[in-house]
């Protein structure tokens, strides 16, 4: 199973009648070494680290290496739950995870 572009994936989909996701781990394991439960492992700690790169500073903010950052993302999302956002509810819960993961990034973590 294998495809080159995005629209050939779709029509990979199309024609076996399933989504994305469940295209993709097959074709992980027919080309891939791992198997399947090693590839759902895998993508749950991912998922894991993606979770605590947004939430964690949100509740626990700290500064960046330098200190130019560190805490933005809490103040973001504590005013989006006070109902005061400017932007909307989706887009400043948006925002807050992007920042929240860049604090992250600037902080060395994981």
């Amino acid at each position: 199973m294998d495809f080159k572009t995005g629209r050939e994936l779709l029509e990979l989909c199309h024609q076996l009648d399933k989504p994305i996701s469940q295209v993709m781990r097959r074709r992980e394991t027919d080309n891939g070494v791992l198997s399947e439960t090693q590839i759902e492992e895998k993508l749950n700690t991912v998922i894991d680290i993606m979770r605590n790169g947004t939430r964690t500073p949100l509740s626990e903010p700290r500064k960046s290496m330098g200190g130019l950052i560190g805490g933005e993302a809490k103040l973001v999302y504590d005013h989006r739950m006070d109902g005061a956002n400017v932007t909307g509810s989706i887009l400043s819960k948006a925002m807050a995870y992007s920042m929240a993961v860049l604090e992250v990034n600037a902080s060395m973590g994981l």
